[in-house]
């Protein structure tokens, strides 16, 4: 069974229209998130809606505001923004179509996964779906989000669609202050040849299954070792050497260096620096040092 959708809606296409659901494709519900507790009772701190004139108010006293001067406010009542109808809050118009690969990555941002919304909308929905992938082709238009609408670049993933909302062209700067001081020169051909080597014998698939997040997995095995009373878990990174002599290392990557050992987990058996203090270990250890 589909998990719940997060959006449910049309795409339109011309005249041509029919059911689709939007399905996050990115979940964070298996990240560590810490809360802010009182040290003293481990009790977790709460925040108050303050207003600086009468202290605590209620939520219900709380209205949305646009701030058109410095310290000058317009409220806007709820009423008034669910009047703002746009077509795009419950259909996708897709107005044109560009080569697949014509949006560079820098704009893209949140994605979802795109299914028929329904037996009736399968036919329309695989043969636009073929349609795209054998045009190679990806389509644009417009869909309201939270209130906000946002450009949209809709692709074929697999047996569906791969909807990504998009930057507007004013949030994403301009990459040529960045790259100005770098010097035009010529590449030298041997370590043009080496690097290329070094590339080549590095080659393989994209596999996602080898990323993960190192340093959720680093804090879940810290917070399993404070629940279950154990000694904490530091993970330990080797410091990633200086290359000097760029030549010599591209030779030597060549070459096939032994790799060095990776990180790993262990438990802190000497006392830590101070920045890795956690708990009453490091004080147990600092004493035993002392006797």
């Amino acid at each position: 069974m589909a998990p719940r959708a997060y959006w449910t809606g049309n795409i339109k296409i011309s005249l041509v229209s029919f059911g689709v659901r939007l399905y996050n494709a990115v979940s964070e519900a298996e990240k560590v998130r810490l809360n802010q507790v009182h040290k003293a009772c481990n009790s977790r701190i709460k925040m108050p809606t303050t207003c600086p004139i009468h202290g605590q108010v209620e939520r219900s006293e709380i209205a949305k505001a646009y701030e058109f001067e410095k310290d000058k406010y317009v409220i806007i009542e709820q009423e008034e923004l669910d009047a703002i109808k746009l077509r795009s809050e419950k259909t996708i118009e897709l107005t044109k179509f560009v080569p697949a690969d014509a949006v560079q990555e820098v704009y893209l941002d949140s994605t979802f996964y795109v299914a028929p919304d329904g037996p009736v909308a399968e036919e329309p929905f695989r043969v636009f779906r073929e349609a795209l992938g054998k045009t190679n082709t990806a389509g644009i238009g417009k869909l309201t989000l939270a209130g906000r609408e946002r450009p949209i670049l809709l692709r074929t993933g697999g047996k569906g669609f791969a909807l990504s909302t998009l930057h507007a062209a004013n949030e994403v700067r301009n990459a040529e202050p960045y790259f100005e001081e770098i010097r035009d020169g010529k590449v030298n051909p041997d370590y043009m040849q080496l690097a290329t080597g070094l590339i080549k014998s590095k080659l393989g698939g994209f596999d996602p299954s080898e990323f993960r997040d190192r340093y959720q997995d680093a804090l879940v095995e810290l917070v399993k070792a404070k629940v279950a009373g154990q000694e904490p878990v530091i993970i330990q990174e080797e410091e990633t050497p200086v290359t000097f002599n760029f030549a010599e290392a591209l030779r030597q990557s060549l070459a096939g260096e032994p790799a060095k050992p990776a990180a790993k987990a262990v438990a802190s058996k000497k006392p830590p620096a101070k920045s890795e203090r956690v708990g009453g270990a490091a004080k147990k250890q600092a004493k035993r040092k002392q006797a």
